[in-house]
Formats: C-alpha cells, sequence, structure tokens
C-alpha cells in the first residue's frame, strides 16, 4: 500500500509531467500534431516549432505549473494557506521574466494589480479559464485529510485572482477530488465506484453549471464511452474550466490503473481543433498519481521532469508541517 508521502509526490509530479507533456500539443490540430510530432505523443520529445512554447526544453512545465508550485510553497512555508505570501509570491514571479512561462495571463495581469496597490476587488480576473482553478491542486494535496477544508481553501486560491463563481467552484471541487484520491477516501475500481466519486464531488459544487458537467461525466461512464474524440463532443476540451475538469476527471478515472494510459490520453486529447491539453493533462495526471502513488510513474518520465531536486525539497518541507 502506498504512504501519504508516495500519494502526495504522485500528485505533484504526476500533475507536472502531465503539464509538461500535454504542453507540446496544447491548441494543436490533429493534422498539425501529426505534421509537427509524425502523430500521437508517447513520451518526452521537444518542442516543436509549430507548437505554442517552441521555446522550452524537453521535461520542461508551463505556467501551469509553476503557479501550482507558488501555492505550494505556501503550504510548506506557513503550514496554512496565507493569502499575503501567495500574492507576494505571484508579484515576484511575474517581475522575473526570464523565468515564468507563457503566458498566464490572468494571473499576471491579477498580479500587477496588487503590485501596483490595488486592492482585491480591483485586483481579481473576471475568468473561466481553467488556469485559474489549477493552483487548487495544492489545497487538494495539504487537506488531504478533510475534503471540505480542500475545497474551502482550494476555493480561496482562485479567488484571490479571480471572480468568475464558475472558476472558483471548480477549483473548489479540483481540491476536494485530489484530497478524496490522496486520501484514500476513493476506490475506482467499478462503473458504481466511479459514479459514486462522482457524486460526492457534485454534493460540494455551488453552482448549477459545475454540477451540469459532473452530471454529464456520469451519463458518459453510464454509456461506457472512451473514444476520446466522442469524450470531446459530450465533455468538450477546452480552456472552459469545468469543461477541462470534467474530460480530466473522466480520463482519470477510467484509466486509474495505469498513470502512463490515463496522461497520454489526456495530452493527446485535442482532436480535431485543438484542446487544452497541458491543463487537462496536468489534472489527469494529477489525480491519477495521487490515486496510484509516484511509483505508477514511469521513471524514464520522472528522470526527464525538470527540477527534481525542488520537488523533493518542497515535498519534504510540506510533508514536515503536517
Amino acid at each position: 500500500m502506498e504512504t501519504l508521502y508516495e500519494k502526495i509526490k504522485g500528485a505533484t509530479l504526476g500533475a507536472a509531467i502531465g503539464d509538461a507533456l500535454g504542453t507540446l500539443v496544447e491548441e494543436m490540430d490533429r493534422d498539425t500534431v501529426k505534421k509537427a510530432y509524425g502523430g500521437a505523443i508517447i513520451g518526452f520529445t521537444e518542442p516543436s516549432p509549430l507548437s505554442v512554447c517552441p521555446y522550452l526544453k524537453k521535461g520542461q512545465y508551463s505556467h501551469e505549473t509553476q503557479i501550482f508550485l507558488l501555492a505550494l510553497e505556501v503550504f510548506a512555508e506557513k503550514g496554512r494557506f496565507d493569502e499575503e505570501l501567495y500574492i507576494n509570491k505571484l508579484i515576484e514571479w511575474v517581475k522575473d521574466e526570464k523565468s515564468h512561462r507563457y503566458p498566464a495571463g490572468s494571473h499576471i495581469n491579477a498580479a500587477l494589480a496588487y503590485a501596483s496597490g490595488a486592492d482585491g476587488a480591483e485586483a481579481r480576473v473576471k475568468s473561466a479559464d481553467i488556469d485559474g482553478a489549477i493552483p487548487a491542486l495544492a489545497a487538494g494535496i495539504f487537506r488531504w485529510d478533510s475534503s471540505y477544508e480542500s475545497y474551502e481553501e482550494g476555493a480561496k486560491i482562485a479567488s484571490i485572482t479571480h471572480n468568475d463563481e464558475t472558476l472558483i467552484d471548480t477549483a473548489g471541487v479540483l481540491a476536494v477530488a485530489a484530497s478524496e484520491v490522496i486520501g484514500g477516501r476513493v476506490i475506482l475500481s467499478t462503473k458504481e465506484d466511479r459514479i459514486g466519486f462522482v457524486e460526492v464531488l457534485r454534493s460540494f459544487a455551488q453552482t448549477e453549471i459545475v454540477r451540469a458537467y459532473l452530471d454529464m461525466v456520469t451519463q458518459v461512464i453510464l454509456k461506457g464511452i472512451e473514444s476520446i474524440d466522442d469524450l470531446i463532443v459530450l465533455l468538450g476540451n477546452g480552456s472552459f474550466a469545468p469543461e477541462a475538469f470534467s474530460i480530466a476527471l473522466f480520463i482519470a478515472m477510467e484509466n486509474n490503473n495505469s498513470y502512463r494510459k490515463g496522461v497520454l490520453k489526456a495530452v493527446n486529447s485535442y482532436g480535431d481543433f485543438g484542446g487544452d491539453t497541458d491543463a487537462i493533462a496536468f489534472i489527469t495526471g494529477g489525480l491519477i498519481g495521487g490515486y496510484l502513488g509516484v511509483s505508477a510513474i514511469p521513471q524514464d518520465w520522472l528522470n526527464c521532469l525538470e527540477n527534481s531536486n525542488y520537488f523533493d525539497l518542497i515535498l519534504r518541507k510540506l510533508m514536515d508541517k503536517f
């Protein structure tokens, strides 16, 4: 049985690897992916000049993971979520233009507003893009023993930079999903298990639209849909927060016994028109990694991911705070 540390490490590294792989094909349609890479992504490779991140190197992740790590640093340093420290970290991240990755517009705009002296009401951005919910994974990891606290803190993290209720609700539900799998309070072996998990998440959702998307996930489970193209039609694969979360959740549940298979399905969820593949794979990788533990992640992927020593350091500091 995986230890708590192994599950937390699996969620953290699993999300970062999903992001790094998904970034290779973000917003690229099927034909462009074939032209850029010869076909579907099956592992780490250098980003194509046709990608949105041609300046990144093999194994590097995007801004989603960077912002998630800022939130995780706050928990590791304080043993709780500290709003002021998180804002300061965002501001410093934005100032260091050499280190922050493309484009994270909403977080950059919010950070710049806070840096100029704006209060929260003025600084928060009206956006429902999944990027705004991504840092909430840190709350689910730290509050692995309480779904209620994970929802509250996940929603809080999102509300510092965003003022869209759908986005904030999605962030809270994402935190609950991570807390449930890391805390071992969910089994995903059968169709009934997976439907039960969705119902748990639905019980935390505060908005009708997030509940509606979770209801669609239940319907997809009941129908036994497996084709990624059919999933895209039914759930979507864009950057709208409940859309990206729902398809990532479904892929994670349906591939709960194989990190590699699940993450590659999420990475290659671009379809005919492209999608937010790095965010989808980030969530998928975080949930499967948290469910199965770090041992389920292919060693060659772990070796390729940038900043492995930093991940070890922050996770050790995090565990000391429990």
